[in-house]
């Protein structure tokens, strides 16, 4: 996998969907150093995911980092009837994107939902659902290093790692019984 600077790594991406309750509902493990590929597959398995569970309320909002923007990707995640937060602009970013002015009707949509208050209130959710789910797992759990090695074996360990994640939060809570996922919004 190539890293930033163009040195490659042995290494794996990991991808999460989590609810607003931080409950998994989608994981998986990619080759590709960047994440801008895996928003339409995500969402894809993370809506599969939600119906195999008995969810029967669709996703309707997506809340992404920004490293999940791609203009393809965001269109067809809309064209499912999911809205879809993927900031464009990185506003701690002192020189412009390369492809930020080129981006379309979509990138001037997202910007102009996050140049409203609503807007930003909404997409800082992202970073208290799906964030503490990876300091969790990451820092609390230990489980920043794959013990197996092969993207089949590492893609089974990150889905094992997702599910006791989810088993520990159900446990915590105290409704090893019955979970309520809410789909709306996800993040990833």
């Amino acid at each position: 996998m190539k890293r930033a600077g163009g040195r490659s790594v042995q290494g794996y991406n990991v991808q999460v969907v989590a609810s607003p309750e931080q409950v998994i509902v989608a994981a998986d493990v990619t080759q590709q150093s960047n994440d801008s590929g895996q928003l339409a597959p995500m969402v894809v398995q993370a809506s599969e995911a939600l119906g195999t569970a008995g969810v029967t309320e669709p996703i309707t909002t997506v809340l992404a980092d920004g490293g999940y923007w791609n203009s393809p990707q965001v269109s067809e995640v809309r064209n499912m009837g999911i809205d879809v937060l993927v900031p464009i602009e990185n506003r701690t970013r002192t020189a412009p994107r390369r492809l930020a002015a080129r981006q379309g009707p979509e990138a001037e949509r997202i910007e102009a939902v996050l140049c409203e208050p609503e807007g930003r209130a909404l997409y800082r959710r992202r970073q208290q659902i799906v964030e503490p789910v990876f300091a969790n797992t990451k820092f609390i759990r230990r489980a920043d290093r794959f013990q197996r090695r092969g993207l089949g074996a590492c893609k089974a360990e990150w889905r094992l790692i997702a599910a006791t994640h989810n088993l520990l939060k159900l446990w915590r809570a105290g409704r090893a019984g019955a979970a309520t996922i809410a789909p709306e919004p996800l993040a990833a």
